[in-house]
């Protein structure tokens, strides 16, 4: 009889001490201010790890316990489902719900606008890109809209609001583009323009500081800048006019006998815009060019950039480096 009721106690204080951890565990996970009304932004960052979001939204005051809504992840094979983006959650919300949020997707998406692209390839992205519940972006009004500001759409990564149209992602890039290139148009509208070339023609830290410096020497002595990438940007405008979103851009030059202002080939000077939205490296380069001895670059078929002091010299790579 004894061995009965220790039987029974002991079932007692097991099925107690179960309830007691089910209750907490659904007290952990449960909405930690249920009368909130209010909504905050949360952003979760490209490659931000699944414990560190939990984290965040712990220290946020949005969820209980960022190790019970780990275990919940672990639990339903969710650990790399989280999405990048930005959020608007509540309090109000249990973890478990948070959590379907930062699965569904965000209404903020992280845009990336590569250095050295031109307006209608920036276009075609973000049209591809902006297509959530609510979406806004028109990429004609874009086009319309950018008319005159190539070079200022400046390169980045970006939290676009999924319902953000035309106006609202220019003046987020356009003002971007004021804050970091320390440029004062339009005093610095020669340096942009300098800048996009040197985008364009060169790639490594070192390549563009000496390019920039090569280029501002051609300019000053009034010869031909002879920029292929002014020539791709040349062509373009026209193979690609009834495509612009979908054109396979800056493909090589075929002639450098292509009629247009911005073939610098033909022309001395500058071209008459920015051929591209240059990055915060190329637009230093075009403030700070490098000093040196040459007077010629080419990037041969490896890839390397090689320099030359005269023609002759330059000829001698073309040789060398550029025919097969």
């Amino acid at each position: 009889m004894k061995l009965f009721w220790i039987l029974i106690i002991s079932l007692f204080l097991i099925f107690a001490a179960s309830a007691g951890v089910f209750f907490y565990w659904r007290y952990l996970l449960s909405p930690l201010s249920p009368a909130s009304g209010g909504q905050v932004t949360f952003v979760v960052n490209k490659n931000q790890s699944a414990g560190s979001v939990l984290q965040e939204l712990e220290k946020s005051g949005l969820i209980r316990s960022a190790l019970a809504a780990k275990i919940h992840l672990r639990l339903h094979h969710l650990d790399n489902s989280l999405r990048p983006g930005g959020f608007l959650l509540s309090a109000r919300l249990s973890a478990p719900d948070i959590i379907s949020h930062l699965i569904s997707g965000p209404g903020d998406i992280w845009v990336t606008i590569p250095e050295g692209w031109r307006r209608e390839q920036i276009a075609g992205l973000l049209s591809r890109s902006l297509t959530g519940s609510g979406s806004s972006f028109d990429p004609g009004e874009f086009m319309m809209k950018t008319v005159g500001l190539e070079g200022q759409l400046f390169p980045d990564t970006y939290l676009v609001p999924q319902s953000a149209d035309a106006t609202q992602v220019i003046t987020l890039m356009t003002g971007n583009f004021s804050r970091k290139s320390d440029l004062v148009l339009p005093e610095n509208y020669p340096d942009l323009i300098m800048a996009s070339l040197i985008e364009r023609e060169a790639k490594s830290p070192a390549d563009r500081l000496l390019i920039s410096g090569i280029l501002k020497k051609r300019l000053d002595d009034g010869m031909p800048l002879q920029v292929d990438a002014s020539i791709q940007y040349a062509q373009d405008l026209t193979r690609c006019l009834t495509r612009p979103l979908v054109c396979d851009w800056w493909q090589p030059v075929t002639s450098t006998r292509v009629p247009s202002s911005y073939n610098t080939y033909l022309h001395s000077g500058l071209p008459p815009t920015p051929i591209a939205n240059p990055g915060l490296a190329a637009i230093n380069a075009s403030l700070h060019p490098q000093d040196s001895p040459y007077w010629y670059y080419l990037t041969g078929n490896d890839g390397v950039t090689r320099y030359a002091r005269d023609l002759s010299e330059h000829n001698s790579n073309i040789d060398k480096y550029l025919r097969l």
